[in-house]
């Protein structure tokens, strides 16, 4: 899609939402969102009475319904801050890298005594460097409470997985003990056709393929939380897990005639264990003093063993491909913090965080049914990070309406690799921040935000890696450095009645180093760094109640971005865009609650734009599908439990082309047009949920 109609999309949805907006607005008769005190505090709060309408289980459930705020993960940046959500239980961050939501689910609704909206720095809450978070407070009653719930999903191939989490929390006046069990899964499938033409679009080949996945995971968890005299505080949050996923494929090659070239088969297992532990512990020191030590500690071990065998027309056997992998993976993270609390109009923040990250992975390549060694570069080799982070930040609110925040940080790192390959690095990093929020009322809000942040890298690209069905690999690249980002963003918010939000965000950014695939020597291609890009979002999200347009209990949300990025190609010399980055993205998402009736129903919608790949001689743009669509309705009218049952359906079909080069992509015509479409099964769901 061009520029031109993206933009176009944007200002008609933007236009849309705000439209719905504003008859809900007139409505209310100028009713404010709830507020704690002041028209100009920064803070929203949502007691339990205004999440009732939606019967939540648990704490995940009541969040989400919060006006005009996503649950999300860290900002993408590297270490145990950047990687965090934005999300505070009890006024402190959850120190888990295994997201803020599955924290949140095993937390029952009952348990929650409200939610907070934070809009912009307070002294005092830790933001890390997110635009604004929401702060649940539980309660301490005594006793133990859980949520449950329970899953059956039935795929299009007609397989049936069962899944569901059930979790039980006991509190007293100063501590939280919560056990959790999550059993997931998924049987997804899909079918594909294949066609590979010569350059004047003459069909050369066809292929028919049918894929079947399957994915189990286990996941047990602990969290023990206790408060001390003196405003100290311990918190441990530990899981363990164990998954299994594996594939099928059976494919048929055929002339452009129909006549039988080849068959195609394929079969994978993958095993995977690991856990991870985290302990928070808060100190309160003479004066306005304080400090926080946590320590982080992770470790998986995965093996893969793939094997694709080749078959004449007659069925007979003509080749194998075994790709067997192994990876052992770690972090070890001590952050020391130490806060000053100023009153309501300033704090001091001292950070220091150490980190030790590592991976081991190997990846063989064997040949025939005697299994033959295939010789490929970077496929043995362990990676190490060391790295230092040290932080000041300063928050002050010289007047209610006014916050400013500014962070100087610097990192440094080294990267050693051993093995195959053998290198070591060290990379020094400065990352100011900075953002000025303005809130002249309970409506609206201003910020602006400058910052500078590094990206967090994948070891997994210092190792070679095969792609078996496109028939490509790429080389493991010891020369790999962080991405670094220059982000000048500003965000306008406004909110009416107690459920209704409009957003605009306006991003810039200058990217060095974009990390992309990059040609090395031998006719490869490996992970690398492209050079400076720039890169520019424009984003409206709105929410808006739906009484007032006649829908009683009805809740309308809605997404639109556009986003243009340039890079200069490494073959071409052309500017182009950034791998792997679509170029909009819509989504809509209806609710209606019936209290009275006991019933709910609703559907969300999510559609997106082409992505483009790049390797040294060969080029694809996949286009998704014309979206992807989901219905459920739900009632909870039988022994205070909640039913639902949904569909999960992919509308269309996936398009993906692939143009290929004899040598390279500046090197004359393609000799080879490749176009493949996915149809990706969909899926039907019961589910049964409760608290006890």
């Amino acid at each position: 899609m061009t520029f031109d109609r993206s933009f176009k999309t944007l200002l008609c949805a933007a236009a849309s939402l705000a439209a719905l907006s504003l008859p809900a607005h007139a409505d209310t008769g100028g009713a404010q969102p709830p507020s704690p005190g002041d028209a100009e505090d920064a803070a929203l709060v949502y007691e339990p009475a205004f999440f009732a309408d939606f019967n939540p289980q648990n704490a995940a459930d009541m969040v989400e319904r919060v006006p005009g705020f996503s649950i999300s993960g860290g900002g993408g940046g590297r270490g145990l801050a950047g990687g965090l959500g934005n999300v505070l239980i009890d006024g402190r961050r959850p120190s888990s890298k295994n997201g803020v939501r599955a924290l949140l689910s095993r937390l029952p609704a009952d348990t929650v005594e409200r939610v907070e909206l934070i809009r912009s720095p307070i002294p005092g809450i830790d933001m890390a460097g997110q635009d604004q978070v929401v702060n649940v407070i539980t309660s301490r009653t005594g006793g133990w409470s859980g949520a449950w719930e329970g899953r059956a999903s039935l795929y299009e191939s007609g397989r049936l997985v069962p899944s569901g989490e059930a979790s039980a929390t006991r509190s007293t006046a100063t501590t939280t003990l919560t056990l959790g069990l999550d059993l997931s899964g998924h049987a997804n499938g899909n079918d594909q056709a294949r066609v590979v033409r010569a350059p004047d679009f003459t069909p050369l080949t066809l292929e028919a393929e049918r894929s079947q996945n399957r994915w189990e995971d286990l996941t047990a968890s602990i969290a023990y939380a206790r408060e001390f005299d003196a405003g100290h505080a311990l918190r441990v949050d530990a899981r363990a897990w164990t998954w299994a996923s594996g594939f099928s494929r059976f494919a048929r090659v055929q002339s452009a005639a129909g006549a039988p070239l080849a068959f195609e088969t394929g079969a994978g297992d993958t095993e995977a264990t690991g856990g991870e532990a985290t302990v928070d512990f808060d100190y309160a020191l003479d004066g306005d003093w304080s400090l926080k030590l946590t320590a982080l500690q992770r470790l998986t071990e995965q093996n893969s063993e793939d094997v694709y065998d080749d078959f004449d027309p007659d069925g007979r056997f003509s080749g194998r491909l075994a790709v067997i992998e192994a990876e052992t993976e770690g972090e070890s993270i001590l952050r020391l913090e130490m806060r000053k609390a100023g009153g309501e109009t300033h704090a001091t923040t001292l950070a220091v965080e150490g980190a030790y990250n590592f991976l081991d992975g190997a990846l063989d390549l064997l040949d025939g049914e005697d299994g033959d060694p295939i010789d490929l570069p970077v496929s043995d080799t362990k990676v190490e990070e060391l790295r230092v982070d040290a932080s000041l930040q300063r928050v002050w609110r010289p007047v209610p309406a006014w916050t400013f925040d500014g962070v100087l940080a610097v990192e440094r790192s080294t990267i050693t690799q051993t093995g195959d390959a053998q290198k070591e690095r060290t990379f020094t990093y400065f990352k100011p921040e900075f953002t000025v929020s303005w809130t002249p009322n309970p409506r609206d809000q201003v910020r602006v935000s400058a910052r500078r942040f590094v990206g967090q890298l994948s070891f997994g690209d210092f190792i070679s890696s095969v792609n078996v069905n496109d028939d490509t690999s790429q080389l493991g690249n010891p020369d790999l450095e962080p991405e670094r980002t220059w982000r000048l963003q500003a965000d306008w918010e406004r909110r009416f009645g107690e459920e209704g939000s409009f957003t605009l965000v306006a991003r810039h950014e200058w990217v060095e180093g974009v990390e992309d695939l990059v040609p090395i020597a031998g006719g490869f291609d490996a992970p690398g760094n492209l050079g400076d890009g720039r890169r520019w979002r424009l984003q409206a999200n709105a929410t808006a109640p739906l009484d007032a347009l006649g829908v009683p209990g009805g809740m309308l949300s809605g997404s639109a971005m556009v986003r243009e990025t340039l890079v200069t190609d490494p073959v071409t010399g052309v500017e182009r865009r950034f791998r792997n980055d679509e170029d909009w993205r819509a989504s809509i998402d209806f609710r209606q609650d019936l209290p009275e009736a006991g019933f709910a129903w609703g559907f969300d919608y999510a559609v997106q734009g082409h992505e483009d790949f790049y390797r040294l001689d060969q080029f694809d743009r996949v286009t998704p599908a014309r979206g992807d669509f989901d219905l459920f309705a739900e009632t909870r009218r039988f022994a205070g439990l909640t039913a639902r049952v949904g569909a999960d359906l992919n509308l269309g079909e996936q398009d993906r082309v692939r143009y290929v080069w004899a040598v390279a992509r500046d090197d004359g015509a393609p000799v080879e047009i490749e176009t493949r479409t996915v149809d990706y099964d969909g899926r039907v769901y019961f589910e049964l949920s409760g608290v006890f």
